[in-house]
């Protein structure tokens, strides 16, 4: 009520001015009422006040329902940074022991064909000095028995190489499984990322 006679004094005032002015009283009046009727139209009621706050509200709670699947969104994005670190932790842990095994084996190895080398030189002077105090009679012999002893030399490294090559085929193989397995785990990872990504730009 009180808006319409504000409106209704400030016609009355806005003829009489228009009057004063020199306009006639129609025209005075028709000015005062189509100014009116702008200012009306444009005036905002109780109900539209209602309306917009109750919009409001719902645009407000339903900003506020984004921002927890936000926060839902991010909690699960540093798990899944959190499973990644874990991830590459262990595959820092794994290669440090695949290093510190091949380490273990060169040195297995170094030590093993030293022991081989101090032997075979040990057994070749033996040989050496036989040779040199029964050279003459035993000429033949000790051709025949060199003969054996790089046969059974050779056959003896030969083993060895085998032996190394077969653990060295284990090693790559369980680091091939180890490698698959993480791969496996990445990429289903990476596939529900990709998942949840789409879900939320379908949501959004």
């Amino acid at each position: 009520m009180g808006v319409a006679v504000t409106l209704a004094f400030n016609t009355l005032v806005y003829v009489r001015r228009l009057r004063e002015a020199g306009f006639s009283e129609g025209q005075a009046e028709g000015q005062a009422e189509a100014l009116a009727a702008a200012m009306t139209d444009t005036l905002a009621t109780k109900e539209d006040l209602v309306e917009f706050r109750t919009s409001f509200r719902e645009v407000r709670e339903q900003f506020e329902k984004i921002d927890e699947r936000f926060e839902k969104i991010d909690q699960r994005f540093e798990k899944i940074d959190q499973r990644f670190e874990s991830l590459e932790s262990d595959l820092r842990h794994l290669r440090e022991h695949v290093d510190m095994r091949f380490l273990e084996l060169e040195k297995r190895l170094e030590f093993r064909f030293g022991e081989q080398e101090a032997r075979f030189a040990l057994r070749l002077a033996e040989q050496a000095a036989a040779v040199t105090l029964r050279l003459g009679e035993q000429e033949a012999a000790v051709t025949l028995r060199l003969g054996e002893q790089e046969a059974a030399v050779a056959l003896r490294l030969g083993e060895q190489e085998a032996r190394v090559a077969l653990r060295f085929s284990a090693l790559d193989l369980r680091i091939g499984e180890l490698e698959h397995r993480l791969t496996i785990r990445m990429g289903a990872m990476i596939t529900a990322a990709v998942g949840i990504v789409s879900v939320l730009d379908k949501l959004l």
